[in-house]
This record gives structure tokens, C-alpha cells and sequence, in this order.
């Protein structure tokens, strides 16, 4: 049984790269609290900062561009000004994405020193990122809860 906390702070240190327990609050890297072979923790951890950069993109994405069939998706976009997907939106995806199809690479052939920086750029970019998907969240929040309250007062109903 190998402990990813105790080896990735290990690698921390050589690499200068930020605290295990600031990844695991914005990333969540385990989901219980040992894993068995876990051979190359850096690999596990940039793996699990992926999948959170992944699910902002497909957010993003569905309110870029909703799919018609999904009444949610459809919704959701309507919350949005045009300008804002297409000035603010796109870019975050495309920034982000750049990330994404990076770590695809890096599963193909790494070292730890790749492994490593990748971990410190992304971090340091979702730092940056991260206000600007919060105030995205937020809005989805008030649309849902204004949409929910026009609808009230206008009795319209599906059907």
C-alpha cells in the first residue's frame, strides 16, 4: 500500500510544486483515503487536476454551444449574452483546453520533471481562471433561480 499524500510531498519539495492539501481542496484527488500502486503519484494528481479541467470545458462548451437536444443545455446558454460566450467563454475553453490535450501527451511518455511542471502551470493558471468560473457558476445559479421566479409570477407552464 503506497500513501499519495506522503509521496507526492516528497516530490513536492524536489519540485517545488504546491501542497498536497491545496490541490486536494481545489481538485479532490482522492476519493478514499489510500489507493494501492499508486507507482507515479505526480501522473495520478496531474490525471485528477484534468478531470476537473475537463468537466469545466464541457461546461463551458454547452453554454458556448448548446445541444439543441437538451432542454438544460438550452437553458442554461440562455443566460448568457452572446458576447459573453463569444469573447470571455471561447477564450477560457481554448485556454483550458490547451491544458487538457497537453496531459494527453504527457500520458503517452513522461518524467517526473514534465510531470511536475505541468502540475506548477496549471495550477497557477487555474488561480488565475478560477474567479472568472466562479462569477460563470454564480450567474448559472441567479438564472436558474430568477428564471424560476419569472415563471412563478407569469404562471407560464410546459406542456
Amino acid at each position: 500500500m503506497k500513501n499519495l499524500r506522503e509521496n507526492y510531498s516528497k516530490l513536492a519539495s524536489r519540485f517545488s510544486l504546491p501542497p498536497y492539501e491545496e490541490l486536494d481542496k481545489d481538485f479532490e484527488l482522492l476519493y478514499a483515503r489510500e489507493l494501492f500502486e499508486i507507482n507515479r503519484p505526480l501522473v495520478f494528481v496531474r490525471r485528477r487536476i484534468c478531470d476537473k479541467i475537463g468537466w469545466t470545458c464541457g461546461m463551458l462548451q454547452g453554454l458556448i454551444q448548446p445541444n439543441p437536444g437538451s432542454m438544460l443545455s438550452i437553458e442554461e446558454s440562455s443566460f448568457f449574452t452572446k458576447e459573453e460566450k463569444q469573447e470571455n467563454f471561447v477564450k477560457l475553453l481554448k485556454n483550458l483546453m490547451y491544458f487538457t490535450r497537453k496531459s494527453i501527451t504527457l500520458d503517452l511518455e513522461s518524467t517526473d520533471e514534465e510531470e511536475a511542471e505541468f502540475i506548477k502551470e496549471i495550477c497557477n493558471r487555474w488561480n488565475e481562471v478560477k474567479p472568472e468560473i466562479k462569477k460563470i457558476a454564480e450567474q448559472l445559479k441567479e438564472g436558474w433561480k430568477n428564471d424560476k421566479e419569472s415563471k412563478k409570477a407569469s404562471h407560464n407552464h410546459l406542456g
